[in-house]
Order: structure tokens, then C-alpha cells, then sequence
């Protein structure tokens, strides 16, 4: 899993060659034969060899035009016993038309590299990888390719078990245990074309499975399931298991983005895929995975950064493909929430003024408190273009002209609970965000077919967290820890903070055919934002996904908020959200609203019309979220929930307005409540929170015309027609005034909510208005909102 499809190819070959390799000791004194001579043998009986291997090296070193990458601590052993060897038997058979075979069988083998340095970074490492393994399988080689009798065929297949492949620093380790592979690759050719090594697998089938994600945080547990002092398994992130058949071709050219180096070039084709993720026994499965991508111009160097630090740079010239997953399936009952279809170019491209590439440098050290040891991705992309769709029950929406920009470091250490120089470190993978400047944008909504024309309406994402358009700058870290509420899963600690963001809440297209303009919308300017997550664990459950955080709590500043132009765009103030939450909960499940009566009441079709409503079946599909917010009351001044509004602010020298100069209007100490002591231990309880159902499907709605004449489209109408979707008008709708049973199944596409909120108690302490001179002043001395039950049936579509 996650490894590159040419590594894939090459694993079953040089599986076998490689135990060829260690058997070569004992044929050292055996005759070569020339090709003549080896052609006019068959049928003869082979050679058996058997082997106890271990080796060792203190160093092996890969050196690119003066720069030096270095293995450190390379062995070859037993897997279970540190000083022991493995066991290798390899029998070797000549076979008709001349065909070597070699089948071969290796248990309980290690190889594993103490840690890897880089020669220009003294003093610094990347961390130790270790692979355990046992493998049985066969590796025939017969002279002759695609291309001609100068190259050789491959025929392959093995079955490992008894797999680990762990990354340990400091100690720490996590790692995938308990590894099963079936691989077969029949006819793969290796010719040399001109100066390029091609290597062809026409047909690379396997399946595979991880039993656990183990992570260990004493040096001790080296490589093992169960920690040496208690006896009881490591702690699990999970299994995952999958299945692929591929075709594939990559070629290998000396020469590297400069100088000496190594050139990739690769297309594959994903014929059929799987995965899935268990949680306890709970799955995410992804279904009927297909697709195909082209990788150009990939170079592997060892070379500097932009910053000139040493590392290993892998380089991309572009890269193209696409992706359809048949079905996502999740929790216990094996319902699907939709179908996804994706698209992407990486390629060079300038953004806002600069031009962007697409490469990561691999170097030593993560964090520097954590340990000289880790590893940091000098990282910067360029995503050009690419499209994601979603169908549910055969209805899509696609979200058009997706482009991403960033540079900045990525640091992984694992890590275990301590404080170490002032920096507060967790059990688990760290994964750090260091100098992070980065930004994305969408151009819009098709709705239907990929030429279906382009509409707003991403502002629809927002429910889900996501900005139509942002650009930020981002320093921080998220640690994944092992096990969940209970058994495996994922615990989350997180620290993180953007600075000088720029977000659209409602954005128009930046490119409507024309070539790209700067978008309008409305803004959240000079965007401050810190925010903290304590023991959040996620879970698959029997009934979906399920989102647990412990305690969290943010302070989101807002320069401005601006209308129009992101610069310069006229501004309703400065706004401070603070927010400090415990018992957060979110259940996001397959299945949408199902049957529903927009508009009227009622629970089946005749009696939905007779109220008025309209009776929609909007399928199996869909998704489902329950939310939980528990806002607490306040901890200190920055552990609360308050709202600032500020205007009127003074100006410095340079025309910007000074934060704490104007007047402020303060919502302080916002909490909720049970409304009382019900458990009798002294304080009032607060466990209901704010619960919000949320049921999201992608279905046909009915939209009406709000005046008489042409719409923004120039379509012509009259109040109350309804919009019917027609590929033979230009606008690719039109409007009718009584649609038949017919067009009315052509009702446009949008997202159609039911939605459900429910609170006990909501307090506000007090409502202040701040003077910059004469201080806080209290307007309202508390209020209390009680006992709500908002229900509501909402249907957003993409505005033309």
C-alpha cells in the first residue's frame, strides 16, 4: 500500500534475483555457460541450494555528482532473533527453450537500516526502517521481450507472510504488522531501448492484507507485537486489506534534473481496486476502484533545497490521471454514501505572480526538540487542474476547476509523551507543519455532464468546513496517536495556527471561459486563527464514522471582512469568534433523508399532497451527520466562547486599521446547559449541548422564478414558472409556467437537507460595549434561550 506501481512491478522480481544474489557464494566455483550452450540444454534436473544468511554492514552509500546518502547499520537476519539468521532455499532448474526457474522459499528474514544521513546535514538522521518477512514463490527468466531477442520475459509469483514494515525514530516506532501479499505478474519484459531501461507488466495482480498499525513508545518492543513488560498487543490504529490488478510501463533513463541522477517515467492503467480499513471489526470500504495516471519526468537526485539544505529531491515534470471509485461503504450495514469520480494535472503553473513546481526533499531531522532523528519533506506543488465529482443515486454535482499552490516542510517524528525544551509531545506518529504557504481555489458547480455549464452555488461547502477559496500561511503539528474510545482507532491531539489567511465565503468563478480574472466574493481578511484539539478519537462504528473530541478550543481573528475584492473590498469590520467546547461528538453515516414531504406535512404521498407538499424519494444513497456541540463555560480568557465586532478602527501610517482602536460590541461567556442539577453533585449540567441532524442528498429540485422578464442567464420567464433543464437552450435551461409529469424530471440538481437542531439552555453571561477610551460598558446583564426544536427541509441549488 501507498508504495509507487514500479516498485510494485519490481518487488516480485527482485524477490527472486535477490535470493539468486545470496546463493551466489556457494556457485562460485561453478562453470558459466555462453547462450549457446545454455540453449541446446532442457529437461535436466536442478540444483537445490540451502542458506543460513546473515550480513551485515556498517554503511552502504549512494553518491549523485559529489552528494552522499548513507545506510547506516544494514543487516540481513533472522526477524526474531537479533544475532540469528534466515533461512533461504532456492532450486534452480533449467527448462525447455532454455528458461531459467527459480523457486524459492526465505523464512523469517529482516533487512533493516539502522538509519539513513544525508552527507551534507552532519549531525542530523532520517530514522531506521526495518522488514520482516517470509516468502515463497517462483521467478522464471527466458531470453527474449516485446521489443526483440535482446531483452528478457519475467514470470512471477509469491505469497509473503509473517510481513512487518515499521519506521522507528528515537526508539519509537510505529509499524504495519502481521503483512500477507499474494502477487503474480506473468509476461513482464525488460529491454534496453537506446539509452532507457523499459520494464512492461502487461498484467500485475495481488491482494493483501495488514493485520494491525502497531505503534511501540519503548526502545524494547523493537519489532514485536506485544510490549515486553506486559505481555498485552500494542496498541492498533487499525487493519487494512485490498486487492489490484494493474497494468503498467515505466522506463529508467540515467540522469538526474542535474547532472548525475535517475529518470522515471511511468503509465499504468488500474483495471480493478479495493480497500478497506477495519476499526474493531467496523469498515471503510472503498469498492470498484478503477482509473489511470501517466507520471513524466521524474527525477531522484540528491540535491539542495530552495533553502540549500541537503537532501534527497525527487522532482516531477507533470503528472495526469483520473480516478472513479464505485462505492463507498461504511459502518456495519454495507450501505454506500455515493459514488466519486476524480481528475488531476500536477504540472508548473504561476499563481498569484510565481511559479509553482512540484517536488519534496527528503531530509534528516523532524522536529528539532523531538530528537536529531526524524524525517522533514521540503515539500512544493503545483496542482493545475483537476475536478471531483460525487453521484449519489445516479444524481452528480461536480465540483469544476480545483487548482492548489504551497510550499513549506512537513516533519514526521514518532514520538511519545513527554515535554522536551518547552514543546509538548504525544504518543504517536507526529506529523509537523513548519513555514507552510499555501492557497486553493474552485471555479464553480456543473451539474449533470462535465460541459454542463459552470454555476456558483461552492459556498455549499461551507457546512462541511471547506472555503470555496483560501490562502493561508500554516505552522503547527497533528499527532496520531493508537486506539480509539475503546480498542483500535485513532487519538488526535492537534496544535495549529494560520496566519495571514485569506477565505471566501462566497466567491464567484475565477475563470468563466474567458481566462482567469480575480475573483470577487465575500472575504475574511488578515485571518488570525489558533486552534487546539486534546484526545479526539475516531472510530468506524456499526453505525459510521464516529468523531469524539475531548476538549477543544480556538480564537479565530478577522481583520476584515470584505465585499468584493479580497484586497481592497469594503470592509464590515473586524469580527473574534472564540470557541472552547468538551463532549464534541459527530456521527457521519451512509444514508440520506430517504422518503420526504418538502413543503408539507406528512409521511406518505397522498397525505404529503394534501398538505401542500411535494412527496420526494430521494434514494439510498446520501450521508447523514450528528452533531454534538457542548460549549462550556468559560475556563479563562482564552478558553471561552465570545463574539467581538469591532468598527471604526484608527489608522497607522500605512493605512491599516489598528486592532483595539475602535468600538467593540462583546457576546462574552456564551454557554450552553441542561437547565439545571439533575446528578446532585453541585453544578449544573451540561451534557445535551446543541444537537444538529443533518441529512445530505444530491436529488432534483423544484426551483421557481422570483420576477417577471430575463434572469441574470437572459433567460425569460414569469414569476412562479419553474426551471426545467434543457441541453438544446443555450443557458442549458428554460423556464414553464405548468411542467408536465415529464419535465418535471428534469428539475435541476442541487443539494436537498433535512435538518433537525435542538439546545436546552443557550446563555449569554453578559453583552458589553467596549469604548477605546472609556472602557467596557455592560449593555445586557445575561440571556437565556430555551428549549428549542428547530425543524427544517432545506434545497440549495447552484445559482446561474
Amino acid at each position: 500500500m501507498g508504495a509507487p506501481d514500479s516498485i510494485k512491478q519490481l518487488a516480485p522480481i527482485a524477490s527472486g534475483l535477490f535470493c539468486v544474489i545470496l546463493a551466489s557464494p556457494v556457485v562460485a566455483d561453478m562453470k558459466s555457460l555462453d547462450d549457446s550452450t545454455l540453449a541446446s540444454i532442457s529437461g535436466q534436473s536442478g540444483l537445490s541450494v540451502e542458506l543460513d544468511l546473515g550480513l551485515t554492514a556498517d554503511r552502504l552509500s549512494f553518491i549523485d555528482d559529489g552528494n552522499g546518502i548513507h545506510l547506516e547499520g544494514f543487516r540481513i537476519g533472522s526477524a526474531f532473533d537479533p544475532s540469528g539468521q534466515a533461512f533461504h532455499l532456492i532450486q534452480i532448474d533449467i527448462e525447455e527453450h532454455a528458461s531459467l526457474n527459480l523457486d524459492y522459499l526465505v523464512e523469517d528474514r529482516r533487512i533493516e537500516f539502522g538509519d539513513i544521513l544525508l552527507a551534507g546535514a552532519p549531525g542530523v538522521s532520517m530514522g531506521g526502517i526495518f522488514f520482516d518477512h517470509s516468502l515463497e514463490g517462483y521467478l522464471t527468466i527466458s531470453q527474449g521481450s516485446s521489443v526483440g531477442g535482446s531483452g528478457y520475459t519475467f514470470d512471477s509469483a509469491y505469497t509473503m507472510t509473517g510481513g512487518r514494515l515499521g519506521y522507528r525514530t528515537n526508539g519509537n516506532e510505529v509499524f504495519l504488522d502481521d503483512i500477507t501479499m499474494n502477487v503474480e505478474a506473468l509476461g513482464v519484459t525488460l529491454d534496453l531501448v537506446g539509452d532507457t531501461l523499459t520494464l512492461n507488466a502487461p498484467r500485475l495482480t495481488g491482494d493483501w492484507e495488514v493485520g494491525a498499525i502497531r505503534y511501540s513508545n519503548s526502545p524494547l518492543n523493537h519489532g514485536v507485537s506485544v510490549d515486553s513488560g506486559t505481555g498485552q498487543p500494542l496498541p492498533s490504529y487499525g487493519s487494512l486489506s485490498g486487492s489490484y490488478d494493474l497494468s503498467s510501463s515505466t522506463r529508467f533513463t540515467a540522469g538526474g534534473r542535474t547532472g548525475e541522477g535517475l529518470r522515471i517515467d511511468n503509465e499504468t492503467v488500474i483495471h480493478s481496486a479495493s480497500f478497506r480499513y477495519r476499526d474493531d471489526g467496523q469498515a471503510l470500504v472503498l469498492r470498484d476502484v478503477t482509473g489511470a495516471y501517466r507520471i513524466n519526468d521524474l527525477r531522484l537526485d540528491v540535491a539542495a533545497d530552495w533553502r540549500n539544505r541537503s537532501a534527497l529531491a525527487l522532482s516531477l515534470g507533470s503528472m495526469d490521471g483520473q480516478f472513479s471509485i464505485g462505492a463507498i461503504e461504511l459502518g456495519g450495514n454495507g450501505k454506500s454514501i455515493a459514488q466519486v469520480n476524480v481528475s488531476f494535472l500536477l504540472e508548473d503553473q504561476v499563481f498569484n505572480g510565481r511559479n509553482y513546481t512540484n517536488a519534496v526533499y527528503l531530509q534528516g531531522c523532524g522536529h528539532p526538540d523531538a530528537s536529531p532523528q526524524g524525517l522533514r519533506l521540503g515539500a512544493e506543488w503545483s496542482l493545475r487542474l483537476a475536478d471531483f465529482s460525487y453521484t449519489e443515486d445516479g444524481n452528480r454535482v461536480i465540483f469544476s476547476g480545483l487548482q492548489s499552490w504551497g510550499q513549506g516542510a512537513v516533519t514526521v517524528n514518532v514520538t511519545r509523551d513527554d515535554v522536551i525544551n518547552g514543546t509538548k509531545f504525544f504518543d504517536g506518529l507526529r506529523i509537523g507543519f513548519e513555514d507552510i504557504s499555501a492557497g486553493y481555489r474552485i471555479n464553480g458547480l456543473r451539474v449533470g455532464r462535465e460541459d454542463a455549464p459552470l454555476q456558483g452555488g461552492t459556498e455549499l461547502m461551507l457546512a462541511l468546513g471547506f472555503y470555496p477559496a483560501y490562502e493561508f500561511e500554516l505552522d503547527g503539528h497533528m499527532t496520531l496517536g493508537a486506539g480509539g474510545t475503546s480498542g483500535e482507532g485513532i487519538t488526535i491531539n492537534s496544535d495549529v495556527r494560520i496566519r495571514d489567511g485569506r477565505a471566501a465565503v462566497i466567491a464567484v468563478p475565477y475563470d468563466q471561459g474567458n481566462g482567469e480574472v480575480p475573483q470577487k466574493g465575500l472575504w475574511i481578511t488578515e485571518l488570525d486563527y489558533d486552534a487546539h484539539v486534546s484526545d479526539m478519537t475516531v472510530d468506524v462504528t456499526e453505525e459510521g464514522l464516529a468523531i469524539i473530541k475531548g476538549e477543544a478550543w480556538s480564537t479565530m481573528d478577522i481583520g476584515n471582512v470584505r465585499i468584493g475584492n479580497k484586497e481592497s473590498g469594503q470592509s464590515f469590520g473586524r469580527f473574534v469568534v472564540q470557541k472552547y467546547e468538551t463532549g464534541i461528538s459527530m456521527t457521519v453515516a451512509p444514508g440520506g433523508a430517504g422518503n420526504v414531504c418538502a413543503g408539507g406535512m406528512g409521511d406518505s404521498p397522498s397525505t404529503c399532497a394534501a398538505s401542500g407538499g411535494v412527496w420526494e424519494t430521494r434514494g439510498e444513497e446520501g450521508l447523514t451527520v450528528r452533531l454534538k456541540q457542548v460549549f462550556a463555560k468559560a475556563a479563562g480568557e482564552d478558553r471561552k466562547n465570545a463574539l467581538i465586532w469591532e468598527t471604526n478602527r484608527q489608522t497607522n501610517g500605512a493605512g491599516e486599521a489598528m486592532n483595539g482602536t475602535g468600538m467593540r460590541l462583546v457576546l462574552d461567556d456564551i454557554h450552553t446547559s441542561d437547565g439545571g442539577d439533575f446528578d446532585g453533585d453541585g453544578v449544573e449540567d451540561n451534557s445535551f449541548g446543541v444537537r444538529t441532524d443533518l441529512a445530505v442528498d444530491v436529488y432534483q429540485t423544484r426551483v421557481v422564478k422570483k420576477a417577471d422578464g430575463p434572469d441574470a442567464m437572459g433567460v425569460v420567464g414569469y414569476r412562479g414558472d419553474e426551471k426545467i433543464m434543457d441541453g438544446s437552450f443555450a443557458a442549458g435551461y428554460r423556464y414553464v409556467t405548468n411542467p408536465t409529469l415529464q419535465e418535471t424530471e428534469n428539475r435541476p440538481l442541487g443539494f436537498a437537507v433535512e435538518a433537525r437542531s435542538q439546545l436546552k439552555e443557550l446563555s449569554i453571561n453578559n453583552i458589553d460595549l467596549v469604548h477605546p477610551v472609556g472602557g467596557p460598558q455592560t449593555a445586557v446583564y445575561g440571556v437565556k434561550m430555551q428549549n428549542f426544536d428547530i425543524k427544517a427541509n432545506l434545497t440549495a441549488t447552484p445559482i446561474p
